[in-house]
């Protein structure tokens, strides 16, 4: 996505706006946004915010940049972190982690500023984001400060806030094109409701306002991270998960997001956990360690991934999957195409065909 957007940005005669749509599947997106033209891009492993976005703005492979699900351990660490809030978890006690969770790197924002342009970022969610992952995504953008005081994870409203503080920004004169990337966070919503009505309605919406801005001269780009699949876990999986992942056999609790978990095995017991976890989910997963993601071509087995992520990896097969949150009713993370494929549209925006 770096140099699709500085490919963009250079022949953008007024500036270029990319909406980074958070949660929205190939699919869905094909259908709903009637003024763009789309094609697919695939979806980092694992298909989850925190790696697909970091890896969207910088470039770097998940393998390089060690932003790997949600919750996963710091090198050395004797617990996981949430890499969003922050969070330890631990079976016992645990000092806070004193090695990185991820590397950042150069951005598409740090590119268009070195350029000689401005990068400007819209999205009150990530406005109020703290920590490694934030400071990471968000290195060398001028975060517009939102008025929202609120924030509805009604889509409809989403959109409309969104739409309403890129404008501002549109409006404000730039001594060159500017880059606008704008984060639109429908994922909430779908996560609960999945891709209802009302997120249709908001995907059309948001095609006006894109279709809206491209005729007043802006390029436009909206590209989402992952999309979601219904989830129905079963209670006997998330027991029998419950029961594995427990300091009975593992060093600490278990990480990952959503629809691809790992546990922590106590050394030596990888093999017999690994065999226990496969037995126990059964056809409802795929339970890997991360050499064989390694062989599948999913995630290399760097020395980033190895001091993160754990020894034995369970990928979900079924709707039936042990979720770490059972209460909603889609998730993602895993490798399905509706979790995998995502859209890439353009509105008075070149697409290459490799892109």
């Amino acid at each position: 996505m770096p140099e699709v957007v500085e490919r963009c940005l250079s022949t953008a005669s007024r500036g270029l706006c990319v909406l980074a749509v958070d949660g929205l599947s190939y699919g869905v997106a094909e259908a709903a946004l009637a003024h763009a033209r789309t094609r697919p891009l695939r979806s980092t492993f694992p298909s989850t915010s925190t790696t697909a976005w970091l890896t969207a703005v910088t470039g770097a492979d998940p393998s390089r940049h060690g932003a790997l699900g949600m919750v996963y351990r710091a090198p050395d660490a004797d617990c996981v972190t949430h890499l969003i809030t922050g969070e330890t978890y631990a079976f016992g006690p645990c000092p806070p982690p004193k090695n990185p969770l991820l590397h950042g790197g150069p951005t598409l924002f740090d590119r268009a500023v070195a350029a000689g342009g401005a990068a400007f970022v819209v999205g009150a969610e990530l406005e109020r984001l703290t920590g490694e992952w934030a400071a990471a995504l968000l290195h060398g953008a001028r975060v517009v400060p939102s008025p929202a005081t609120e924030l509805d994870a009604d889509p409809v409203a989403v959109v409309e806030r969104t739409v309403r503080e890129v404008e501002a920004v549109l409006a404000d004169p730039q001594d060159v094109p500017p880059l606008v990337w704008a984060y639109v966070n429908l994922d909430d919503h779908i996560h609960l409701a999945g891709y209802d009505d009302r997120l249709h309605a908001s995907l059309r919406l948001l095609d006006t306002a894109a279709s809206r801005w491209a005729d007043a001269g802006w390029s436009v780009l909206a590209h989402a991270d992952h999309g979601q699949v219904p989830v129905a876990p079963k209670a006997e999986l998330l027991d029998a998960w419950a029961r594995l992942d427990s300091p009975a056999h593992c060093r600490m609790p278990g990480g990952g997001a959503g629809r691809v978990r790992w546990m922590y095995p106590l050394p030596g017991h990888e093999r017999e956990l690994a065999a226990a976890l496969s037995d126990a989910l059964g056809d409802h997963a795929l339970v890997l360690t991360p050499d064989d993601l390694a062989e599948r071509g999913l995630l290399a087995a760097t020395p980033v991934v190895r001091e993160r992520i754990g020894a034995v990896v369970a990928l979900a097969t079924s709707a039936a999957f042990p979720v770490p949150d059972p209460t909603v009713a889609w998730e993602h993370g895993s490798l399905s195409d509706d979790e995998m494929l995502v859209p890439l549209a353009a509105w008075n925006a070149p697409l290459a065909q490799d892109a």
